[in-house]
């Protein structure tokens, strides 16, 4: 048996999620009932139609890439000056994908580079449903990097869908704190409410793990312990605790 390398490891969270997107792409809003009444009790099981197509991809993806190209970004302006704060360079990411979006922030003076190839590909101009959220947050930004919860209190999950590309890119970001913290500011940046930040902290930093070659159940240890050092972790806590007891019990 061949193991994976790293980078087997970082493309496959990569396609896996956008192949997970897609899978769900088409079924984004409907309610598990419904699901089950069109698709059986096991749901999806390949492509469904959505946006006019089989297998489209969401805003989830999308947001997705743009964490990763703002990551690289940072990192080669740390290379270059050997200074960066990072959540404000994927924070001008976001801007990029806003643009896609056919929207802008309401602050005249932003200035938004363009650049880059990921910006010239077309099909991430295509507009998917993107949250409510993520759009009056970016909207509304009125510094690089300022985090929202000056403008919400969301707890929603449009933080924690984007950040899978900083628990991939560890080696640059240092230890698991590191991580963590970097996750949950980069959440911050559109969801005010501590669930909705640092439940991205947990995933990024279970990501991180898997991708050392940690045990699945290892990794969420790593990530819980993490978590509990955080103001603010109850309702995440309690989340995760009742996932535990419904997979123990399956």
């Amino acid at each position: 048996m061949i193991s994976p390398t790293r980078l087997d490891r970082i493309k496959g969270s990569l396609l896996g999620g956008a192949v997970g997107d897609a899978l769900g792409a088409g079924i984004e809003f409907l309610s598990l009932d419904e699901i089950r009444q069109r698709f059986g009790l096991f749901g999806v099981q390949d492509f469904v139609p959505s946006y006019g197509r089989q297998g489209a991809i969401t805003d989830d993806t999308q947001m997705t890439l743009f964490t990763a190209e703002g990551l690289m970004r940072a990192w080669f302006r740390m290379e270059e000056r050997g200074i960066c704060h990072v959540p404000s360079i994927v924070h001008h990411a976001y801007l990029r994908w806003l643009l896609t979006q056919g929207e802008r922030p309401k602050r005249a003076d932003f200035e938004i580079r363009t650049d880059g190839w990921l910006y010239g590909i077309s099909a991430l101009h295509s507009r998917r449903a993107p949250g409510n959220t993520c759009l009056s947050a970016l909207r509304a930004a009125k510094g690089w990097g300022e985090p929202a919860v000056a403008q919400n209190d969301s707890k929603g999950c449009g933080g924690v869908m984007r950040v899978a590309p900083i628990g991939l890119f560890t080696p640059s970001i240092g230890d698991d704190a590191g991580v963590f913290t970097l996750a949950a500011e980069v959440a911050a940046l559109t969801h005010g409410h501590p669930a909705g930040s640092l439940s991205a902290g947990h995933f990024a930093l279970t990501i991180a793990a898997l991708l050392r070659g940690e045990p699945l159940s290892q990794a969420l240890d790593d990530a819980d312990s993490e978590l509990q050092k955080h103001s603010g972790h109850d309702e995440v806590t309690r989340a995760l605790g009742r996932v535990l007891i419904k997979r123990l019990a399956s």
